[in-house]
């Protein structure tokens, strides 16, 4: 069994509501793929680090290796990044996860052993990046059963809407949202398709429009990738709901004033086992 239960029973008119009352004026920080620019990106160490620094929220990014093993990594190919080359979804997980990566001392982990790492009271954004030798949907149960497994909220993201369906096919109660950065009329279709708990989005393609749009739909609007209070503060101003960001602390300068969220705000995920 999955194990997945709803975390929050916060509908979109309640959200709606948080919006018009102001409690989307907090302004929450994910840490892209740990923190990439302070600790070495998508490890344990970048998790664990993370979550040192206080941050609300962290990105990571999964592939499937060529015997199925679900781990944690944002390249299709080895060589970049770590002391290994070739493609994960054609290399088997014995060599993947003895790559060193960014000569850090630091190895791929599986996506088990990153959410070990992490804290309960850190919501964890699953980006889908490569289903390897897996179809989407044996990929999606496979992270699903691993990810029932950590105490705290989490959710799926993706620029593959295949992926997306995937996890709504395999467990509906898991919130997902797509990722985009271009397109925003198609992605917003996309997003209302899969009842999308959100949207992210890249600062190319963020507007007033989108956030409107977005918030009247009962979604939230995350933002990528935020690397200076300059690029905060754009995305602040038109009342986005998280940054995601490379350091931490982005939104200090460009907000005055924080606001707590509303309860039950929350992603459905894990109960935890």
């Amino acid at each position: 069994m999955l194990g997945i239960a709803s975390i929050s029973g916060t509908g979109a008119a309640d959200r709606n509501k948080g919006h018009e009352q102001g409690w989307g004026d907090e302004i929450r920080i994910t840490a892209h793929r740990g923190f990439r620019d302070v600790f070495p990106q998508n490890t344990v160490a970048a998790i664990e680090g993370s979550c040192r620094l206080g941050t609300d929220r962290i990105e990571i990014d999964i592939e499937a290796t060529k015997d199925g093993e679900i781990v944690v990594f944002h390249d299709a190919a080895l060589d970049a990044l770590t002391d290994e080359s070739g493609l994960v979804g054609e290399t088997s997980s014995e060599i993947v996860l003895q790559a060193e990566v960014l000569n850090s001392g630091e190895t791929i982990p599986t996506l088990a052993e990153t959410l070990e790492a992490a804290r309960p009271d850190v919501t964890i954004n699953i980006e889908f990046k490569n289903s390897g030798p897996l179809t989407w949907t044996e990929f999606a149960e496979r992270t699903l059963h691993i990810a029932s497994y950590y105490s705290g909220e989490y959710y799926a993201s993706s620029f593959d809407p295949g992926a997306l369906r995937a996890v709504r096919d395999v467990d509906p109660n898991v919130d997902v949202a797509p990722i985009f950065g271009e397109n925003k009329a198609e992605n917003l279709a996309i997003a209302r398709e899969l009842d999308a708990k959100a949207v992210n989005v890249s600062t190319g393609v963020l507007d007033e429009d989108l956030v409107e749009t977005a918030h009247e739909e009962g979604r939230e609007v995350n933002v990528w990738t935020i690397d200076s209070w300059r690029e905060a503060s754009g995305p602040v101003e038109l009342g986005v709901d998280a940054l995601i960001a490379d350091y931490p602390h982005m939104a200090t300068f460009a907000t005055k004033d924080t606001h707590r969220s509303p309860p039950g705000w929350g992603w459905h995920g894990s109960s935890g086992e």
